[in-house]
């Protein structure tokens, strides 16, 4: 049996929740502030006394190390390829990662036997918000794109689509509770996607539905509600193909089209033949500097002896190559290619080292979801790197292991009687 941890002080449980809410509730109704709320209600969770004790009882987990050490190891590239204070400075995108860690063992002192569901709700009532603004944007504002000026237009329809398919834990969580609301997740946030007219995020539909779909088939007992769940899934998809379209909101379709004529050498429309002349001349600029890189702030510039000349003048407005992998590559090489792939199967590895409890496939469904939908995501878009998708995967990560277990006895603030996990859900 696992040692009795202590339990977390008021005003430390208090800002965990506030972490939780924000991080799964609320990212695309507060929009750009969601980042630097969740950093300062992680900071108020941390800088405390109880983190000694938090630290102590702490399960061990690979996490932490590689947290750190991509952290470092990317600090190094940096250093070396810097030619001023800005160029170290960029480091500090990366220091959620390093937050992270202590916040975790923090979390798991709010761990709950319900913790896959309580996911699964504010998944839901996240994704109806991202809904919300919408439909607000939309018919109220008659904008073309959703997101912007709230929150970049990318991040609005990644988050989206990501917290749909995260409600889904709900539906695979252990316990006697309805389970079919959860299904509703994943049909509202591709419909709020399909209306945002952002085109990378559709891609990763079908990834997460198959994810989705044999998880279920794998872990279930009964097949038959399963296999009904998913033909009432495929007409619903279906029907929300025919509104958008009748509505005149197929732009994110598009993504389908212009992946296939990719793969095939068909005709690409100019933000894509963009993207593949970010991702041919990020390519030869790494191999041309392999070690470290050019710089988190260099990497386009480095491309430009690289790309067609009749484009470099729009390579000159982008920030990043449009890719994760090759970005990472660009910007400090080697370092950046191995840091770039152990942040992205991370969250996997960690739950296997976790231990065998009741709420274990659940973590392992969100860990799958979670890499996968970054996986293609930044296909087309870089993420991690900037300030909300860098805090909500890190931040994802560690939630995942640290509340969505079940919890041990706990210890009272005051004396060493246990007090239950009742303890732990009193906020």
């Amino acid at each position: 049996m696992a040692a009795a941890v202590s339990a977390a002080p008021r005003y430390v449980r208090w800002a965990l929740w506030l972490v939780l809410v924000l991080l799964f509730a609320l990212p695309c109704v507060v929009g750009r502030n969601t980042t630097y709320l969740i950093l300062l209600a992680g900071l108020a969770a941390i800088i405390t006394p109880s983190i000694l004790g938090a630290r102590r009882e702490a399960t061990r987990n690979p996490v932490d190390m590689v947290f750190a050490v991509v952290f470092l190891a990317l600090a190094v590239a940096f250093a070396i390829t810097a030619e001023d204070a800005r160029d170290l400075s960029y480091i500090l995108n990366f220091s959620p990662f390093l937050l992270a860690v202590p916040l975790r063992w923090q979390l798991e002192r709010v761990a709950r036997t319900d913790g896959a569901v309580l996911i699964g709700w504010l998944s839901l009532a996240g994704t109806i918000g991202a809904a919300g603004l919408a439909v607000v944007q939309i018919v109220i504002f008659h904008q073309h794109r959703v997101g912007q000026p709230w929150m970049n237009t990318f991040h609005y329809a990644d988050t989206t689509m990501l917290l749909g398919f995260l409600t889904l834990v709900g539906w695979f969580a252990p316990g006697a509770h309805r389970r079919w609301p959860f299904l509703l997740g994943p049909v509202i946030g591709i419909a709020a996607v399909i209306a945002s007219g952002t085109r990378g995020a559709l891609l990763a539909a079908p990834v997460l539905v198959l994810v989705a779909f044999v998880f279920a088939l794998v872990t279930a007992k009964r097949k038959g509600p399963i296999l009904l769940a998913a033909a009432g899934a495929l007409a619903m998809l279906v029907l929300l193909l025919g509104g958008a379209l009748m509505l005149g909101l197929g732009r994110a379709f598009e993504a389908f089209t212009l992946s296939s004529n990719f793969l095939s050498g068909g005709k690409l429309d100019n933000p894509s033949l963009e993207r593949v002349q970010m991702m041919m001349g990020g390519w030869r600029a790494f191999l041309a500097a392999p070690l470290f890189g050019y710089g988190w702030g260099d990497m386009v510039p480095a491309i430009y002896p690289y790309v067609d000349p009749s484009y470099l003048k729009t390579m000159q407005q982008f920030r990043h190559l449009h890719n994760g992998l090759i970005s990472f590559a660009a910007g400090a090489g080697i370092v950046g290619l191995l840091s770039f792939i152990a942040l992205s199967i991370v969250p996997i590895v960690a739950v296997l080292r976790s231990v065998r409890d009741s709420q274990f496939l659940s973590r392992m469904y969100l860990a799958i979801t979670l890499c996968a939908g970054y996986a293609v995501f930044q296909l087309t878009f870089l993420l991690i790197g900037f300030d909300f998708p860098t805090v909500q995967y890190a931040y994802m990560t560690v939630v995942i292991l640290a509340v969505v277990r079940d919890p041990v006895a706990v210890q009272s603030a005051v004396g060493n009687s246990p007090v239950g996990s009742s303890t732990m859900k009193a906020v």
